[in-house]
């Protein structure tokens, strides 16, 4: 290609641009500087809109339970610990109980086995991009050295996953999917005629490994 302003081109193994990821660059995406930024819709800094769903999503983001209190409790129940010690009663303390949206009062009709029912029963992997399967690993026995295929197993039930391929299709059938560049190139910068040009390494589609196997499965 021809070079920008600044001196860089790109050049192309095989096939045809499908969008310069670099065209659309402002000065909001390059700079955070408060004299550079630009106001929005009623003059509302360019950001607003971020900041309005970040409130949207902090409202919501105890859905699954009766109300924030019983997401503290429960998330504080599975923290990962088998075996509770003293930095998780201060877990407890601090992070849960003093929480400011913890409220007493919501954990009047609190049952631990209902709760985690409705974590059973909920249809947050209920779309049909969600697969469930079982895994069964080998359990290490400490002191013990036997072969892994005579270690004890244990089935870990339940397991969601969404298929590689599935999230690429959906990738692509999003509006955004017109700005995605597919296609790899070499990017260089060449300050003046009488230079040779530079490689110039940036994001992963300028990159040799995707070079490489852009032609494998072309």
């Amino acid at each position: 290609t021809a070079q920008n302003n600044y001196g860089l081109f790109q050049e192309y193994a095989s096939g045809f641009l499908m969008y310069d990821p670099e065209s659309g660059a402002h000065i909001e995406q390059l700079c955070d500087g408060h004299a550079m930024q630009d106001s929005g819709k009623d003059g509302e800094p360019w950001n607003a809109r971020f900041s309005h769903l970040l409130k949207q999503l902090w409202k919501n983001y105890f859905t699954l339970f009766l109300n924030a209190t019983v997401w503290h409790l429960m998330s504080w129940f599975y923290n990962g610990s088998t075996q509770k010690s003293q930095s998780d009663l201060d877990n407890l303390v601090h992070n849960v109980i003093l929480a400011a949206e913890f409220d007493r009062e919501d954990l009047c009709s609190f049952v631990a086995q209902q709760e985690l029912s409705q974590m059973d029963e909920s249809t947050l992997f209920s779309s049909n991009s969600w697969c469930t399967t079982s895994v069964t690993i080998w359990l290490p026995c400490e002191g013990v050295k036997v072969h892994e295929e005579n270690a004890p197993e244990f089935e870990v039930e339940e397991l969601h996953y969404c298929k590689l391929t599935d999230v690429i299709k959906a990738a692509f059938a999003e509006t955004a999917a017109k700005e995605y560049n597919a296609i790899p190139y070499k990017l260089f910068w060449q300050a003046d005629d009488d230079t040779i040009p530079e490689r110039v390494f940036g994001k992963v589609y300028t990159a040799d490994v995707m070079l490489q196997e852009h032609e494998t499965i072309k």
